[in-house]
């Protein structure tokens, strides 16, 4: 939900920005920190708008 809240708050993110550590539930229910995802390589945050969702 980082883009939502970057773009009510105004700010929008550019290619280079540092996503801030978040955490998140896997498809699995199992929770993931990206800071953790990190220390394994490299990492690609993705938003889909609506995926998976009615309408």
């Amino acid at each position: 939900m980082l883009l939502p809240l970057l773009l009510v708050l105004g700010a929008q993110p550019q290619v280079g920005d540092v996503t801030p550590d978040f955490t998140v539930k896997d498809i699995d229910g199992v929770e993931v920190q990206l800071s953790e995802l990190v220390k394994k390589g490299n990492v690609v945050v993705a938003f889909f708008p609506k995926a998976f969702t009615p309408g």
